[in-house]
């Protein structure tokens, strides 16, 4: 494959590698959909094999793709006084991530552009749509979202340890420590900056996508397989789904045999993708956007 190393700088000047996959057979022009952005999960980066694998994919059916780091890629860098990383994510700042990608795409001249995002990366594209009024966005595509919920994590099988680990970010961050880094288990294993696990899975329950979906505007299309049946995935998709079911251009699929990868599966994940973007109306021409979206005052 054949692609460009690219970087976008964030509103709060922060520069995030990416990769662009040039349009092939003609492009996409006339089509609902007139380019890609997809969104990395939990402590993936954009080259990461399944966006790469999918990028390509759609690529070769026309669509011109990017994707970008957001600051929560791997697990922990930038420095002391700044630490990044998976570890000390802050969930909400993934708005001015998105926004970089989409203004990168929009001024090479895309106006309809389809935000993918797999695993973490589907809870932060609908919560993009969700808060922030983007009409550069024509297409949302959370593909095996996870749960981020306190009341179903604490009446779930995996209670009592979901709570343990609560507590102990919470004291940490009562003791003054809020970047102290927790080894957890649960909802999934890996390094939490105290500060990043009550915010992610606190009780406020902010980026809960059952919550929060009915708020997106645009084509929504949910994906997810039959073998995600953790808790922190278990109906995620099928939940949130629930709320927008009414709505006529929300569109759910739950794959017989998928794991949470869609390992083996990924020719089946991107024609379900592809078959979508198809059946959308093409919108009128978009009018050159007026100003650009305040994303950093959209959700406080």
């Amino acid at each position: 494959m054949i692609v460009d190393l690219v970087k976008t700088t964030t509103t709060d000047d922060m520069t995030l590698d990416g990769i662009f996959f040039a349009p092939r057979e003609g492009g996409v022009a006339g089509r609902a959909v007139d380019a890609i952005l997809l969104v990395h999960g939990t402590g993936g980066n954009f080259y990461s094999a399944n966006l790469l694998d999918l990028a390509d994919r759609f690529c070769k059916a026309g669509y011109p793709c990017a994707s970008f780091n957001c600051r929560s890629h791997d697990v922990v860098h930038g420095n002391p006084d700044r630490p990044l990383g998976n570890a000390h994510e802050i969930l909400d700042k993934c708005r001015l991530d998105l926004d970089a990608g989409i203004t990168w795409l929009a001024r090479k001249g895309y106006k309809r552009i389809a935000i993918f995002g797999h695993s973490m990366g589907a809870v932060k594209v609908a919560y993009y749509a969700a808060f922030v009024p983007d009409p550069r966005v024509a297409a949302v595509i959370p593909s095996s979202p996870v749960r981020l919920s306190y009341s179903y994590f604490s009446a779930c099988e995996s209670g009592d340890e979901y709570r343990g680990f609560l507590e102990q970010a919470n004291a940490l961050i009562e003791a003054g420590q809020p970047d102290a880094l927790i080894s957890a288990t649960f909802p999934n294993p890996a390094f939490y900056s105290a500060r990043s696990y009550v915010d992610k899975q606190g009780p406020s329950e902010r980026y809960n996508l059952v919550r929060y979906v009915v708020n997106i505007r645009q084509p929504i299309f949910l994906m997810a397989g039959t073998l995600e049946t953790h808790p922190r995935l278990r109906d995620a998709a099928k939940d949130a789904f629930e709320t927008i079911k009414l709505k006529p251009d929300a569109k759910l699929v739950i794959h017989t045999g998928a794991d949470h990868g869609w390992s083996n599966m990924r020719d089946a994940q991107a024609n379900y993708v592809l078959d979508f973007l198809a059946g959308l109306k093409p919108a009128a021409e978009a009018k050159k956007p007026t100003a650009k979206v305040p994303v950093a005052a959209a959700r406080r």
